[in-house]
């Protein structure tokens, strides 16, 4: 779980932020292969769906954060 003052460094740091979404990127899919089990139920099944969207989003995100802080670096 995320505290206020870790959801505030996120904000003034994108490297933390990009710390921050890697770790619930990893619960979330640690989450996902624990609960596979689920796909044979209907519901079960939308929900790994969701939760595998929302780990591509997650994957995404930390990959515009790096993207964003190459290009700075690169731009020195």
């Amino acid at each position: 779980m995320v505290n206020e003052a870790e959801l505030a460094r996120a904000h003034a740091d994108p490297r933390f932020k990009q710390v921050l979404l890697a770790r619930s990127l990893e619960q979330l899919l640690d989450m996902l292969y624990r609960n596979q089990h689920l796909a044979y139920d209907p519901a079960g099944a939308q929900s790994l769906r969701d939760g595998a969207a929302m780990a591509v989003r997650l994957a995404d995100q930390i990959r515009a954060i790096d993207d964003r802080l190459c290009a700075r670096t690169a731009a020195r």
